[in-house]
């Protein structure tokens, strides 16, 4: 059976407050549980009242609350590129410090921070490093208001990351071994922010958020139609659209929904030039589209955008809440994008680009409350094993008896046994030693015979042998008294010396003879000398390698 996991996301958009909970196995993703909470529909908008309401309504809806992923709006979160040389993570590491702190000192206030080093390596060696920043008093305000409504933030993620993580859970991938490159663009269209990243071959290459949504269009055909912001909202998502021809769509609203769209397609075109050049690659053109957000359900808005940008591929993505009906308060894909981060933290290589920005005393905070569960956990346990260890002690009590009976028997089993392998052990090793001693008292003559056998084919003519004597050594042996021999092989003889290479060829001797296995060691008795300008006298001893079982 496939392994399933679940996770939460968390996205508290200007529209409408989601939360999902996703589940994943090998081959599918769904959304098991979901909520959409309106804005306008909150008693208040400030933190507080959001995680009352947000809280009430997973509980009612069965999501879990601890280990969420978070999301943090355009708005709240910046998005930096750094260009650095090839270096060692403990030095980025100190130049990502001084860089968030050059921000914070600007800014006039503390921030919260992540960066990854993104995977493309740039045309000029370099490599583009993907810095998240958040103010850390806001987002500090949100997880605490969460936290007191028992939600617990594990990562807290930017939103336009969110939206790549959700093409990396449910889009196509390009093939690995194609050869032509793959450029998408993923485009999240909310109310009031587009969240935008660019994948080259699969790759996150950028990322970024502007302050461009569905109130743009809105605002416009308002102001075409003399109407108010809500009349014109309902118009748009009813009658609305970019095209007469299609269905529906009140011919009154496409000039103006046109011209919004044509803004829209004009900063899609500037993110691909931006991404370019922050990412440092000469990009290839656009070959797909992948679209989401409730912006993009305006009839006939994604097939403008792909025939503006050069009739690609598009793909539209707008999943449907739990209950199978699509999300009419806002769209579901940053909070099943979040999902998807939390679901992957254990990321590796091109796909570790995903930052998760916690103030450093959240953080801190987070991780002495995992620690303190664990060792709840762990003390539980113990217990657990304590009072099992004491009902296993008293019912062993109960038979100690027959246990101590049983005992003793295998005690007086093992001790015969143990007489009886001592026996056979001190039997074997006088059997051994008198192989031994027979291998010994045979071996002299075999190995003198080994030896000038090897002499008679391996020595020089320059060398002549005036004696080969094998002197044998009586050795009485310390523990039974026996006799043992030992013996070795005494050479002396000389070497022509007219080409002054008699000692070599005596040293060459002695290298062979060293080289042979039934030979332990060969040592001089005298060292070699002229005894003429003619002659090179010497004498080995050799020791042989003896032969035991």
């Amino acid at each position: 059976m496939a392994m399933r996991r679940t996770v939460t996301g968390i996205d508290l958009g200007r529209d409408a407050i989601k939360a999902v909970e996703v589940e994943v196995s090998l081959d599918e993703a769904r959304i098991v549980r979901s909520v959409s909470i309106p804005r306008v529909r909150l008693e208040g908008q400030d933190t507080a009242s959001v995680a009352a309401a947000l809280s009430d309504a997973m509980a009612d809806a069965g999501i879990p609350a601890n280990g969420v992923t978070l999301g943090i709006g355009g708005e709240d979160a910046i998005l930096r590129y750094n260009h650095v040389p090839p270096m060692l993570p403990a030095r980025l590491g100190l130049i990502m410090k001084y860089e968030v702190e050059s921000v914070a000192d600007r800014m006039g206030e503390a921030l919260a921070s992540d960066f990854k080093m993104l995977p493309a390596v740039r045309d000029d060696g370099e490599r583009t490093v993907l810095l998240g920043l958040a103010r850390e008093a806001g987002l500090v305000e949100t997880l605490e208001a969460l936290e007191g409504e028992g939600i617990i933030v594990a990562s807290s993620v930017p939103s336009p990351l969110a939206i790549y993580g959700a093409w990396e859970l449910v889009g196509t991938k390009a093939e690995l071994d194609s050869p032509d490159d793959d450029l998408v663009l993923i485009a999240d269209l909310g109310r009031s922010n587009l969240d935008v990243a660019l994948v080259l071959n699969n790759r996150l290459i950028f990322a970024r958020s502007t302050t461009f949504g569905g109130d743009q269009f809105t605002e416009t055909l308002a102001q075409e139609l003399g109407a108010e912001l809500g009349q014109a909202e309902a118009v748009k998502k009813q009658r609305g659209g970019v095209s007469e021809s299609i269905q529906g769509v009140d011919d009154r609203t496409v000039r103006p929904l046109r011209t919004a769209a044509g803004q829209l397609m004009g900063m899609l075109e500037s993110s691909v030039r931006v991404g370019g050049s922050q990412a440092g690659i000469k990009l290839p053109g656009l070959t797909r589209l992948w679209l989401a957000g409730g912006g993009m359900r305006l009839k006939g808005l994604p097939r403008y955008l792909s025939t503006g940008l050069g009739k690609i591929p598009f793909e539209v993505f707008d999943p449907a809440g739990s209950t199978g009906e699509d999300a009419s308060d806002g769209s579901y894909t940053t909070a099943l994008g979040l999902s998807a981060v939390g679901l992957q933290k254990t990321r590796s290589g091109d796909r570790d680009v995903l930052l998760n920005i916690l103030p450093q005393k959240y953080s801190d905070r987070q991780t002495f409350r995992d620690r303190t569960r664990f060792l709840a956990v762990a003390a539980t346990l113990l217990v657990l094993l304590l009072c099992g260890k004491f009902a296993d002690g008293y019912i062993r009590g109960t038979n100690a008896s027959k246990a101590r009976d049983g005992l003793d028997s295998q005690y007086k089993q093992l001790q015969t046994r143990a007489t009886e392998k001592a026996g056979w052990v001190e039997e074997s090793t006088r059997a051994r030693a008198r192989i031994n001693r027979l291998l010994r008292e045979t071996e002299p003559t075999a190995f003198q015979a080994f030896a000038l056998d090897f002499l008679a084919q391996n020595l020089r003519s320059e060398i002549q042998l005036e004696l080969v004597d094998l002197e044998v050594t009586p050795v009485e042996d310390a523990e039974d008294g026996s006799i043992d021999n030992s013996y070795m092989l005494i050479i002396r003889g000389r070497a022509n010396n007219e080409k002054r290479k008699g000692h070599d060829w005596v040293l060459e001797l002695q290298s062979e003879l060293k080289k042979q296995e039934r030979i332990r060691d060969v040592r001089f008795g005298k060292q070699p000398r002229a005894d003429t300008a003619a002659w090179y006298s010497f004498e080995m001893i050799i020791e042989p390698q003896y032969v035991t079982i």
